[in-house]
């Protein structure tokens, strides 16, 4: 099952030391820190080409339907992007109580991504999902609370669902938990715990946490100030990144850490 999740703004802060060390103008955020996010990462695979999910949607199939949908929301596998097909779709999968095309449909009325707007939906479709133990829609159910989008802002409903996504492994939802205990929302401030939540998000890799955990070591936030753990944590994010910038970061990366 094919179910995805966009993020909300990504402070590019590590980018933003290197292109210093380097002279290299770079256009920066004021903040210094990861917000929380809704999950942009693809979470699972397709089983089969786009030809035999589109056969199969075509015969009722509800997993396939969510599959060519996706394919259609977000461009993937040489498909096309297109909105008006990618709902036809969504709307057929999640209608059958598929999770993830109740969570990707969700996502079209979040953004407004060919559709009006509507957060109302967004969260109805969210939360038949994470009703289903989604841990996708689990985070973005509680990002809705955490932002107030749509619903009146509630600190204790955000932490809950991200707990039951973090606890299913989803490192967005790990991040936005550590960000909780780092910021105080709706919890005690708690450093330790923002960065025993913040490691797990970065040992899968998560860019977010992997910024969070060198923000806490550069700052001495619950840690001894440690500059060169600050420098590992970005430079593994920093080569992530970087990857879609292949030539000028390399180079970059190489001077400064070869």
């Amino acid at each position: 099952m094919l179910s995805l999740i966009p993020h909300r703004k990504f402070t590019q802060l590590s980018i933003a030391l290197l292109a210093a060390m380097l002279a290299l103008p770079v256009t920066v955020a004021p903040n210094t820190y990861t917000t929380t996010t809704t999950s942009t990462n693809v979470s699972g695979q397709f089983q089969n080409d786009f030809a035999t999910d589109l056969k199969l949607a075509q015969q009722g199939n509800a997993l396939a339907q969510n599959n060519v949908g996706a394919r259609y929301l977000f461009g993937l596998e040489g498909v096309q992007k297109d909105y008006a097909q990618a709902k036809v779709w969504l709307e057929k999968s999640a209608a059958q109580d598929n999770a993830g095309g109740q969570n990707n449909l969700g996502l079209m009325y979040q953004n407004g991504w060919g559709v009006k707007q509507d957060y109302a939906k967004a969260k109805s479709l969210f939360e038949k999902a994470a009703a289903q133990g989604d841990s996708l829609a689990q985070n973005n159910l509680g990002y809705m609370y955490d932002e107030g989008l749509g619903v009146k802002q509630d600190y204790a409903q955000a932490k809950s669902w991200y707990e039951k996504a973090a606890a299913q492994g989803l490192a967005d939802a790990q991040n936005n938990l550590g960000y909780m205990y780092q910021q105080g929302w709706g919890v005690k401030q708690d450093y330790a715990q923002a960065k025993v939540w913040f490691e797990k998000a970065a040992a899968q890799g998560n860019t977010s946490g992997q910024n969070q955990l060198g923000f806490m070591y550069m700052q001495g936030l619950g840690v001894k100030q440690d500059y060169v753990q600050a420098k590992a944590g970005w430079k593994k994010l920093l080569r992530k990144e970087m990857q879609s910038h292949k030539t000028i970061w390399a180079l970059c990366i190489s001077m400064v850490w070869a």
